[in-house]
C-alpha cells in the first residue's frame, strides 16, 4: 500500500509539473506573439515623397517604420494596391494608412496603385469595428471616398477628421492635452517643437479623444494661415474607437527629413503599438472642452 500510495503522489506531482510547464509554455507563446500589419501607402495623385514607391518595391517612410516594429516583434507588410481589401484581410492585426487623395480614384502615374471598391472599403472598417487597430498618417486625413453610409464617407467618420488645405510649413510649439499618457509625450512633458505641414481640417467626430490641437494664435501672420486657420484652436491629433477597434491619427511625418530622424519615427510607431492594445489610454472624448469652437470655419 505503501508504494501503491507513493507512486499515486509521484504521478499526480509529473502531471501537475507538466501541467505548470504547459501552462508556462502558453504564457511565453502569447507574450511572443508576432503581430502583422498592414503599411498602405496609396495615392490618387502624385502623393507625399515618403509614401512613394521606390525602385526596391519600398518607401522611405515604411522602411523607418518596418525597422521600428521589427525591433518590437511586429511584423510590417507594406502595400499600394487597393484590391488587397477586397481579400480575406483578417491576418493583419492593424492597418496603418499613409494615403493621400480618393480611395476609389485611379492613379494614372503608378498603374500598380489600383483603386479600392466599395467592398473592399467596408471590408477595411468592419476589421476594425471587428477589435482591428488603424492608424492615419499625415495625409491619412486629406484621404475619402466616393462611398456613402448614412450621407457621409465612412472612411473619414473613421479616421475622425477630413483636410480643408494649409498654409505654409512652419515651426510650432505644441501643448499636449492632460493627462499626458504617450510614452515619448511624457518625456517631454507634454511640449514639443516640430517643422511641419500644419493641416486644417473639418468633419470632426465628436467622439474622439484630443491629445493636442491646433493653436491657431501662435501662427504667423501669412495670408494663406488667416485663410485656413482664422478660427478657433481645432483638433490636430487624436484618438477614439471605431466599435472594438483602436483609432489613432496623427498630424506629423510630412517630408523626408522627418522620417530620418529615429525620435520622430517613434511618435508615430507608438501609435501603432497602442492600436494593437500594448498600452492603454483614456479614451474618454473631450473635443468640446478641448476645442470648444472646433467647427466654426474661416470666414
Amino acid at each position: 500500500m505503501k508504494i501503491q500510495t507513493a507512486l499515486t503522489l509521484l504521478f499526480s506531482t509529473l502531471c501537475f509539473t507538466i501541467f505548470i510547464a504547459a501552462e508556462a509554455a502558453a504564457q511565453v507563446a502569447e507574450a511572443a506573439k508576432r503581430e502583422k500589419i498592414l503599411y498602405f501607402t496609396r495615392s490618387s495623385g502624385n502623393g507625399h515623397s515618403p509614401a512613394r514607391m521606390r525602385e526596391d518595391g519600398t518607401t522611405l517612410s515604411g522602411a523607418a517604420l518596418k525597422q521600428y516594429c521589427e525591433e518590437r516583434n511586429i511584423e510590417l507588410v507594406e502595400s499600394h494596391d487597393g484590391t488587397i481589401f477586397d481579400g480575406d484581410v483578417r491576418e493583419y492585426d492593424a492597418f496603418v494608412f499613409y494615403t493621400t487623395g480618393g480611395l476609389q480614384d485611379e492613379n494614372n502615374r503608378v498603374p500598380t496603385m489600383l483603386p479600392m471598391s466599395d467592398a473592399g472599403i467596408m471590408n477595411l472598417i468592419e476589421s476594425v469595428r471587428s477589435g482591428k487597430g488603424f492608424v492615419a498618417i499625415h495625409a491619412g486625413s486629406d484621404t475619402h471616398s466616393k462611398l456613402r453610409v448614412d450621407g457621409k464617407c465612412p472612411y473619414v467618420a473613421m479616421v475622425g477628421g477630413r483636410f480643408t488645405g494649409h498654409g505654409p510649413s512652419q515651426f510650432m510649439t505644441i501643448q499636449a492635452v492632460e493627462p499626458v499618457e504617450l510614452p515619448w509625450l511624457k518625456e517631454v512633458n507634454g511640449k514639443f517643437t516640430a517643422y511641419e505641414e500644419w493641416y486644417a481640417m473639418r468633419e470632426f467626430n465628436p467622439d474622439m479623444r484630443v491629445l493636442f490641437a491646433m493653436q491657431t494664435k501662435d501662427l504667423y501672420p501669412h495670408p494663406d494661415n488667416i485663410k485656413h486657420y482664422g478660427r478657433p484652436d481645432f483638433p490636430l491629433c487624436w484618438i477614439r474607437m471605431e466599435g472594438k477597434g483602436r483609432v489613432a491619427y496623427t498630424p506629423l511625418g510630412h517630408d523626408d527629413k522627418f522620417w530620418w530622424n529615429d525620435w520622430n519615427v517613434r511618435t508615430v510607431g507608438e501609435f501603432i503599438e497602442w492600436s494593437l492594445g500594448r498600452f492603454d489610454m483614456d479614451m474618454t472624448p473631450n473635443i468640446n472642452t478641448v476645442c470648444p469652437g472646433y467647427a466654426e470655419m474661416p470666414k
